[in-house]
């Protein structure tokens, strides 16, 4: 048989039901309807000064950035990161063959490489981009060695070369024991078309040089 409570455990208990009422009353009647949604207005308030804080720096640097690119894109030699041509069709299919022959290249190497599946991709210019797009999509089996200096010559050479998305998996015919195998990697690579102004001075650039050279011949 428990035995009834002391008045001071009486008046314990009564304190710590009271305490628990006023938390429940503060987080039902004041938390949820004012302070929480003023913590919420200031981390907004916050994240707001953040953003103007950053794009007025962008602005600021603006003038700056028009004028670099402006230079680079008045510069002949500017022209050698970006693809030659015009015709996204033709462009793709020139890209699809230089990156033949650069896995060609890789034959050799290590476990070696082979490009089993190509396919060009014309994306669709979207409103305000000054450079057109050109994809292709490629399927490798490859051991790791030619594989990476593949990824690394497409990222670093020129023209400049992106690796939007790749995937690896093991070769189903790969042998499980024994020398290195090959993967299969499905890659998605992009590059970007010359805009016809650039186009147009690099092939300008030349013509000028050489009515120079032929006016300061003797």
């Amino acid at each position: 048989m428990r035995r009834p409570l002391t008045p001071r455990e009486r008046r314990g208990a009564a304190l710590i039901v009271l305490a628990l009422v006023i938390c429940a009353a503060y987080w039902l009647l004041i938390d949820s309807w004012f302070t929480g949604p003023l913590r919420d207005i200031d981390e907004q308030a916050e994240q707001l000064r953040s953003q103007q804080q950053r794009y007025a720096g962008l602005l600021q640097q603006g003038d700056a950035l028009r004028e670099q690119l402006q230079k680079a894109q008045q510069d002949p030699a500017s022209n050698t990161s970006l693809l030659p041509g015009e015709d996204p069709s033709a462009v793709a299919a020139d890209l699809m063959q230089r990156v033949a022959d650069l896995i060609v290249s890789h034959a050799d190497t290590g476990a070696g490489c082979s490009l089993t599946q190509r396919m060009p991709i014309t994306p669709e210019q979207e409103g305000g981009e000054p450079y057109r797009q050109v994809k292709v999509s490629l399927t490798l089996e490859c051991g790791i060695e030619p594989l990476m200096a593949i990824l690394h010559e497409l990222e670093y050479q020129r023209p400049f070369l992106f690796v939007d998305d790749i995937s690896l998996r093991r070769d189903a015919n790969a042998p499980l024991k024994g020398g290195a195998g090959k993967l299969v990697a499905h890659l998605l690579v992009r590059g970007y078309l010359q805009p016809a102004q650039i186009a147009q001075i690099a092939q300008a650039a030349p013509v000028e040089q050489g009515a120079a050279a032929e006016q300061g011949a003797p």
